[in-house]
C-alpha cells in the first residue's frame, strides 16, 4: 500500500528549545475566552516554522492512512471495548491554510484506495457549507477568503455514517473539542450531518488541556497528532 508522500504548502512533541513553545504549555490568555485563544493560536502558527509544519503534517496524514486502512486499530470506546471501525465510502478533507494541517496529499491517496473525495463549498451570503465531491485538486478555484473550493460544476454528495470529515482547526483540545476561526461553518455542517464520523487533526504543539466552548460547538469523534489519536467520542455531541 502507498506510504504517505510529504506534505505541500496548510506523538511528535517539539523538543525543548527546538520551536517556539505550543500553547498547551503557555499561559492561559488572560480573559481565557475564545477570542483571546484564537489570537494566542494564531501567533503559534505564525511562530512555528514552515520546515516544521511539513513533516509534522505528513506524520499526521500517515496516522489517518493507517487508521483508515486497518494497519492501527481504532481506540478503545471504554474500558476493555473497542469501538468498530466504520465502513466508510468517502473522505471529506479541506483545502489548507498556512495556519492548518496541510492534508493535501490524502485526496489522490484516498481516490487510488477507492474512496470518494469531498471537499466544502462555502456560500458566506448564506452563512452555509455544503460537500461537492472532486477528483483532484485541478476540480478546485479560489473561493472566499482566498480558500480553494470545489468548482460549481462539481456534484453534491451525500454526507452519513459512511464518510469521514477531516475538520480543521486553529487547535483542539484533549477532549475533543475544536477552537475554529470564528465562522461556525463546521459545526452547522456537523450539526446538519450527525451520522458523519468526525476527525479533528492538530500538530501536538496546538493541543489543548481544554478550550473554551459555547452550546453550538460540536465535539470530535477522533483527534489526531502526529502523536497519537485521542478518543473516541461517539455519541457524545
Amino acid at each position: 500500500m502507498a506510504s504517505a508522500p510529504q506534505a505541500g504548502p496548510r506523538e511528535r512533541v517539539p523538543s525543548a528549545g527546538a520551536g517556539p513553545p505550543g500553547p498547551g504549555t503557555a499561559s492561559t490568555p488572560r480573559d481565557g475566552g475564545k477570542e483571546a485563544w484564537r489570537r494566542r493560536l494564531r501567533e503559534a502558527w505564525r511562530a512555528w516554522s514552515r520546515t516544521e509544519r511539513g513533516p509534522v503534517s505528513a506524520a499526521i496524514c500517515a496516522r489517518l492512512q493507517a487508521l483508515l486502512l486497518g494497519q492501527e486499530p481504532w481506540p478503545a470506546a471504554g474500558a476493555g471495548s473497542a469501538l468498530r471501525r466504520p465502513a466508510l465510502a468517502a473522505l471529506m478533507l479541506y483545502a489548507p491554510l498556512a495556519t492548518e494541517v496541510d492534508v493535501t496529499p490524502l485526496l489522490t491517496w484516498a481516490r487510488r484506495q477507492g474512496l470518494a473525495v469531498l471537499l466544502p463549498r462555502v456560500d458566506p451570503a448564506r452563512q452555509v457549507m455544503e460537500a461537492r465531491q472532486v477528483s483532484s485538486w485541478d476540480d478546485t478555484e479560489e473561493g472566499p477568503w482566498g480558500l480553494r473550493q470545489p468548482r460549481a460544476r462539481c456534484p453534491a454528495q451525500p454526507v452519513d455514517g459512511s464518510t469521514l470529515i477531516v475538520v480543521p482547526g486553529l487547535g483542539f483540545d484533549r477532549q475533543g473539542w475544536r477552537l475554529g476561526r470564528g465562522g461556525g461553518f463546521y459545526d452547522r455542517f456537523l450539526d446538519r450531518h450527525p451520522a458523519a464520523w468526525r476527525a479533528g487533526v492538530v500538530p501536538s504543539a496546538m493541543l489543548l488541556a481544554s478550550v473554551p466552548r459555547d452550546e453550538h460547538d460540536r465535539r470530535m469523534d477522533l483527534v489526531v497528532s502526529e502523536a497519537g489519536v485521542l478518543g473516541p467520542w461517539w455519541g457524545i455531541r
